[in-house]
Protein backbone atom coordinates (compact mmCIF):
# COMPACT_ATOMS: atom_id res chain seq x y z
CA UNK A 1 0.00 0.00 0.00
CA UNK A 2 2.89 2.17 1.09
CA UNK A 3 4.78 1.60 -2.44
CA UNK A 4 1.50 2.74 -4.83
CA UNK A 5 0.84 5.68 -2.75
CA UNK A 6 4.46 6.93 -3.40
CA UNK A 7 4.42 5.76 -7.12
CA UNK A 8 1.49 7.65 -7.18
CA UNK A 9 2.60 10.63 -5.85
CA UNK A 10 5.61 10.46 -8.54
CA UNK A 11 3.16 10.53 -11.25
CA UNK A 12 1.19 13.55 -9.96
CA UNK A 13 4.27 15.62 -9.86
CA UNK A 14 5.92 14.96 -13.09
CA UNK A 15 1.83 15.51 -14.28
CA UNK A 16 2.39 18.94 -12.64
CA UNK A 17 5.65 19.11 -14.34
CA UNK A 18 4.64 19.29 -17.59
CA UNK A 19 1.40 21.11 -17.19
CA UNK A 20 3.54 24.05 -15.10
CA UNK A 21 6.29 24.73 -17.82
CA UNK A 22 8.10 21.20 -18.07
CA UNK A 23 9.25 19.70 -21.43
CA UNK A 24 5.74 18.90 -23.66
CA UNK A 25 5.41 15.87 -24.87
CA UNK A 26 6.64 14.59 -28.24
CA UNK A 27 3.08 13.42 -29.03
CA UNK A 28 0.39 15.70 -30.27
CA UNK A 29 -2.08 17.04 -27.76
CA UNK A 30 -5.91 17.21 -28.73
CA UNK A 31 -7.73 20.42 -27.22
CA UNK A 32 -10.90 18.71 -26.08
CA UNK A 33 -12.88 22.62 -26.46
CA UNK A 34 -11.43 22.92 -30.13
CA UNK A 35 -13.57 21.76 -33.08
CA UNK A 36 -12.81 18.39 -34.74
CA UNK A 37 -11.59 20.04 -37.80
CA UNK A 38 -8.71 21.48 -35.64
CA UNK A 39 -5.71 20.57 -33.98
CA UNK A 40 -2.38 21.68 -32.21
CA UNK A 41 1.34 20.51 -32.86
CA UNK A 42 4.15 20.60 -30.97
CA UNK A 43 6.13 22.77 -33.83
CA UNK A 44 3.83 25.49 -32.98
CA UNK A 45 4.52 25.32 -29.01
CA UNK A 46 8.72 24.99 -29.29
CA UNK A 47 8.25 28.42 -31.23
CA UNK A 48 5.93 30.99 -29.63
CA UNK A 49 5.81 28.70 -25.99
CA UNK A 50 1.39 28.14 -26.60
CA UNK A 51 -0.28 25.54 -29.15
CA UNK A 52 -0.75 26.68 -32.49
CA UNK A 53 -4.08 25.24 -34.12
CA UNK A 54 -4.34 24.08 -37.84
CA UNK A 55 -7.03 23.46 -40.25
CA UNK A 56 -7.46 19.62 -40.76
CA UNK A 57 -7.94 19.33 -44.71
CA UNK A 58 -10.31 16.59 -45.77
CA UNK A 59 -9.01 13.69 -47.80
CA UNK A 60 -9.12 14.69 -51.70
CA UNK A 61 -7.95 18.35 -51.02
CA UNK A 62 -10.23 21.25 -50.88
CA UNK A 63 -13.79 21.15 -51.75
CA UNK A 64 -14.77 23.73 -54.47
CA UNK A 65 -17.72 26.11 -52.94
CA UNK A 66 -21.12 25.81 -54.53
CA UNK A 67 -20.78 28.95 -55.79
CA UNK A 68 -17.49 28.76 -57.89
CA UNK A 69 -19.04 25.85 -59.80
CA UNK A 70 -22.10 28.06 -60.63
CA UNK A 71 -20.28 30.92 -61.70
CA UNK A 72 -17.62 28.52 -64.01
CA UNK A 73 -21.14 27.62 -65.91
CA UNK A 74 -22.97 30.45 -66.56
CA UNK A 75 -19.42 32.08 -68.12
CA UNK A 76 -19.49 29.63 -70.32
CA UNK A 77 -23.28 30.28 -71.28
CA UNK A 78 -22.05 33.24 -71.98
CA UNK A 79 -19.20 32.71 -73.86
CA UNK A 80 -21.09 30.49 -76.18
CA UNK A 81 -23.99 33.35 -76.49
CA UNK A 82 -20.74 35.86 -77.63
CA UNK A 83 -19.93 33.43 -80.23
CA UNK A 84 -23.42 32.66 -81.49
CA UNK A 85 -23.33 36.49 -82.00
CA UNK A 86 -20.52 37.13 -83.62
CA UNK A 87 -21.22 34.05 -86.07
CA UNK A 88 -24.34 35.80 -87.11
CA UNK A 89 -22.69 39.49 -87.67
CA UNK A 90 -20.38 37.67 -89.86
CA UNK A 91 -23.47 35.65 -91.29
CA UNK A 92 -25.12 39.07 -91.65
CA UNK A 93 -22.18 40.63 -93.21
CA UNK A 94 -21.39 37.86 -96.15
CA UNK A 95 -25.12 38.91 -96.62
CA UNK A 96 -24.93 42.39 -97.04
CA UNK A 97 -21.94 42.17 -99.65
CA UNK A 98 -23.95 39.69 -101.72
CA UNK A 99 -26.80 42.51 -101.93
CA UNK A 100 -24.49 45.09 -102.92
CA UNK A 101 -23.11 43.17 -105.66
CA UNK A 102 -26.64 41.91 -106.72
CA UNK A 103 -27.61 45.56 -106.60
CA UNK A 104 -24.66 46.46 -108.51
CA UNK A 105 -25.57 44.81 -111.42
CA UNK A 106 -29.12 45.39 -111.45
CA UNK A 107 -28.11 49.15 -112.04
CA UNK A 108 -29.65 52.35 -110.58
CA UNK A 109 -28.29 54.92 -112.61
CA UNK A 110 -29.68 54.82 -116.29
CA UNK A 111 -30.62 52.43 -119.10
CA UNK A 112 -27.62 49.86 -120.04
CA UNK A 113 -26.63 51.25 -123.95
CA UNK A 114 -24.67 48.57 -125.85
CA UNK A 115 -22.82 49.93 -128.78
CA UNK A 116 -22.45 48.48 -132.41
CA UNK A 117 -19.11 47.16 -131.56
CA UNK A 118 -20.62 45.03 -128.64
CA UNK A 119 -19.59 47.15 -125.56
CA UNK A 120 -21.78 49.32 -123.13
CA UNK A 121 -21.32 52.13 -122.90
CA UNK A 122 -19.34 52.36 -119.75
CA UNK A 123 -20.97 55.50 -118.43
CA UNK A 124 -24.06 58.07 -119.82
CA UNK A 125 -22.40 61.27 -121.38
CA UNK A 126 -20.71 63.41 -124.10
CA UNK A 127 -17.39 62.44 -125.71
CA UNK A 128 -15.39 65.20 -124.99
CA UNK A 129 -12.27 64.16 -125.72
CA UNK A 130 -11.36 61.70 -128.90
CA UNK A 131 -8.60 59.31 -128.85
CA UNK A 132 -5.68 60.38 -130.91
CA UNK A 133 -2.71 63.14 -130.91
CA UNK A 134 -3.17 65.71 -128.24
CA UNK A 135 -0.57 68.71 -127.35
CA UNK A 136 2.16 66.23 -128.80
CA UNK A 137 1.58 62.98 -127.05
CA UNK A 138 -1.54 60.22 -127.76
CA UNK A 139 -4.60 60.56 -125.78
CA UNK A 140 -4.96 56.91 -125.24
CA UNK A 141 -8.94 56.98 -125.07
CA UNK A 142 -11.70 58.91 -124.76
CA UNK A 143 -13.21 61.57 -122.31
CA UNK A 144 -16.54 61.01 -121.69
CA UNK A 145 -18.18 64.10 -119.59
CA UNK A 146 -20.28 63.04 -116.38
CA UNK A 147 -21.11 64.74 -113.03
CA UNK A 148 -19.08 63.17 -109.63
CA UNK A 149 -20.51 60.05 -108.47
CA UNK A 150 -22.29 58.91 -112.17
CA UNK A 151 -21.85 55.07 -112.37
CA UNK A 152 -19.34 53.24 -114.59
CA UNK A 153 -20.29 49.88 -115.82
CA UNK A 154 -17.87 47.05 -116.87
CA UNK A 155 -18.25 47.24 -120.86
CA UNK A 156 -18.21 43.76 -120.65
CA UNK A 157 -18.04 40.20 -118.80
CA UNK A 158 -14.58 40.06 -117.62
CA UNK A 159 -12.29 40.18 -114.43
CA UNK A 160 -11.08 43.01 -112.69
CA UNK A 161 -7.25 42.71 -113.03
CA UNK A 162 -5.88 46.12 -112.17
CA UNK A 163 -7.73 48.54 -109.61
CA UNK A 164 -6.44 51.35 -107.43
CA UNK A 165 -4.56 54.74 -107.30
CA UNK A 166 -2.01 55.06 -110.76
CA UNK A 167 -0.07 58.22 -111.11
CA UNK A 168 -2.18 60.65 -112.90
CA UNK A 169 -5.23 58.26 -113.55
CA UNK A 170 -6.20 58.74 -110.47
CA UNK A 171 -8.64 55.82 -109.11
CA UNK A 172 -7.95 53.80 -111.62
CA UNK A 173 -9.59 49.86 -112.66
CA UNK A 174 -8.95 47.28 -115.63
CA UNK A 175 -11.23 44.81 -116.91
CA UNK A 176 -9.47 41.84 -118.82
CA UNK A 177 -12.36 40.62 -121.44
CA UNK A 178 -9.56 38.20 -122.93
CA UNK A 179 -6.09 37.44 -123.28
CA UNK A 180 -5.54 40.38 -125.70
CA UNK A 181 -8.75 42.38 -124.96
CA UNK A 182 -8.78 44.47 -121.66
CA UNK A 183 -10.91 47.75 -121.20
CA UNK A 184 -9.55 50.74 -118.61
CA UNK A 185 -11.56 53.25 -116.15
CA UNK A 186 -9.92 56.32 -115.22
CA UNK A 187 -9.74 59.37 -112.20
CA UNK A 188 -12.81 57.32 -110.76
CA UNK A 189 -14.15 59.13 -107.52
CA UNK A 190 -15.17 55.59 -106.07
CA UNK A 191 -14.40 51.91 -106.23
CA UNK A 192 -17.09 49.75 -106.30
CA UNK A 193 -15.35 45.94 -107.11
CA UNK A 194 -11.98 43.97 -106.24
CA UNK A 195 -8.95 43.05 -107.50
CA UNK A 196 -9.69 39.49 -108.87
CA UNK A 197 -13.42 40.29 -109.04
CA UNK A 198 -15.43 38.55 -112.14
CA UNK A 199 -18.20 41.20 -113.29
CA UNK A 200 -20.50 40.72 -116.07
CA UNK A 201 -21.50 43.50 -118.92
CA UNK A 202 -23.50 46.34 -117.63
CA UNK A 203 -22.13 45.74 -113.87
CA UNK A 204 -21.04 48.71 -111.52
CA UNK A 205 -17.87 48.80 -111.50
CA UNK A 206 -16.51 52.59 -109.89
CA UNK A 207 -18.21 56.25 -109.73
CA UNK A 208 -17.24 59.09 -111.66
CA UNK A 209 -14.61 61.47 -110.36
CA UNK A 210 -12.11 63.89 -110.88
CA UNK A 211 -8.59 61.79 -109.14
CA UNK A 212 -5.25 61.80 -110.60
CA UNK A 213 -4.14 64.62 -113.17
CA UNK A 214 -7.80 66.16 -114.07
CA UNK A 215 -9.44 69.14 -115.10
CA UNK A 216 -13.07 68.79 -114.72
CA UNK A 217 -15.37 65.65 -113.87
CA UNK A 218 -15.31 63.01 -116.65
CA UNK A 219 -14.54 59.52 -117.03
CA UNK A 220 -11.42 58.52 -118.95
CA UNK A 221 -12.34 55.13 -121.16
CA UNK A 222 -9.59 53.07 -122.88
CA UNK A 223 -9.13 49.93 -124.85
CA UNK A 224 -6.55 47.60 -125.12
CA UNK A 225 -5.78 45.13 -127.88
CA UNK A 226 -2.67 43.21 -127.96
CA UNK A 227 -1.69 45.45 -124.88
CA UNK A 228 -1.87 48.38 -127.30
CA UNK A 229 -4.39 51.38 -126.69
CA UNK A 230 -6.66 51.70 -129.18
CA UNK A 231 -9.34 53.90 -130.22
CA UNK A 232 -12.83 52.71 -128.40
CA UNK A 233 -14.87 54.27 -130.61
CA UNK A 234 -15.83 51.53 -133.21
CA UNK A 235 -16.25 49.13 -129.94
CA UNK A 236 -19.20 51.40 -128.92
Amino acid sequence: MRRFAILTGVSLALAGCGQDGGAPSDEAVLDGSAPLASRTTTEGAKRSGSPRVVQVVPPGGEREPADAAGEAKQMRAENKRLRRELEDLEALERARKRIQRRLARAGYDSNLVIGAGGLAWPVNGTVSSPFGPRWGRLHAGIDISAPTGRVIRAAQDGRVSIRGPVSGYGNYTCVAHTKDFQTCYAHQSRFLVEQGDDVVQGQAIGLVGCTGRCFGDHLHFEVYVNNRPTDPMPYL
